[in-house]
């Protein structure tokens, strides 16, 4: 009886692990049943191989069909209809940030809309500081264009 609690630990343990590989939130709920029926077997509540078979069936069919969708969520995540992070960059001129990252050689990091973005200034401009508010003029690529200036609001001609 010993070695048949073992066989069902072991099988469970790796079932468990291998949802690190195929990650498909299946293998987990086969895992979780093999281990029950483990722990059952070695506290003799089991004893003939048909009584472990059909109750590691209902219990892993059992727990995946009930289980399965409420367990991917945890691993899905959540998104946000407030996300904004892919601004448009030219909407973006006017725009205030805060600056993040000391200015060096006309290159820093400044705060967009909670996102950090490599931002540059004219050659002989001030460096800008930590701390620092700066305004959006343009951008070249995906870095921003920042100046210590409020640029004009751009006109119908722009």
């Amino acid at each position: 009886m010993l070695e048949t609690s073992w066989f069902w630990l072991i099988l469970g343990a790796l079932l468990v692990l291998s949802e690190f590989f195929v990650t498909g939130i299946i293998a987990v709920f086969f895992g979780v049943g093999a281990l029950l029926v483990g722990l059952a077997t070695a506290a003799g509540l089991l004893n003939s191989a048909p009584e472990q078979i059909v109750l590691f069936a209902i219990l892993s069919l059992g727990s995946l069909l009930l289980a399965r969708e409420k367990v991917k969520i945890w691993f899905r995540g959540s998104v946000s209809d407030r996300w904004d992070g892919d601004r448009n960059l030219i909407e973006a001129r006017g725009e205030r940030v805060t600056v993040t990252a000391d200015f060096v050689d006309g290159v820093g990091r400044v705060r967009l809309s909670g996102v950090d973005w490599k931002a540059e200034v004219e050659p002989d401009a001030t460096p800008l500081s930590i701390g620092d508010t700066a305004w959006v003029i343009g951008h070249r690529g995906i870095t921003l264009r920042v100046s210590r200036e409020r640029p004009d609001p751009p006109t119908d001609a722009d």
